[in-house]
C-alpha cells in the first residue's frame, strides 16, 4: 500500500520488538476525564530507551500551540512488557507489568 503523504509519517520507522514502553493516563480529577473517561490510558512502545526518553521530553516540553506556561497533564509511567511474552505482542497497547520508572 502506498502512502499518500509520506512526509507525514515519522522518519525511521522500523520493525522488530519494542521493549520500552510508556503508559499515559490522566491525573485524578483532571478536567479532560469528563471527555475521555476516568479510566482513559494509552500505551506507546519504542525500540530503545533513548527513543522513549525523547518522547518523554517531547510530552513534558512546552507544546507549540499552547499558551505560555500551559502543559499537558499526563501521568507518564515507564513500562516493560511481561518477560513471558514477546514485546511485539504489546504493540496493540496491552501491558501486564508496570515499573516504578
Amino acid at each position: 500500500m502506498e502512502i499518500c503523504h509520506s512526509h507525514n509519517r515519522r522518519a525511521g520507522l522500523r520493525s522488530g520488538p519494542r521493549a520500552y514502553g510508556l503508559r499515559l493516563s490522566l491525573p485524578a480529577g483532571d478536567t479532560m476525564s469528563a471527555v475521555l473517561g476516568e479510566d482513559w490510558h494509552t500505551f506507546e512502545w519504542f525500540h530503545s530507551e533513548a527513543e522513549r526518553a525523547g518522547r518523554i521530553a517531547e510530552l513534558t516540553a512546552q507544546f507549540a500551540y499552547y499558551r505560555r506556561g500551559d502543559r499537558a497533564t499526563y501521568v507518564i509511567e515507564k513500562i516493560q512488557p511481561d518477560p513471558d511474552e514477546h514485546p511485539s505482542e504489546h504493540a496493540s497497547g496491552e501491558s501486564r507489568s508496570l515499573s516504578d520508572g
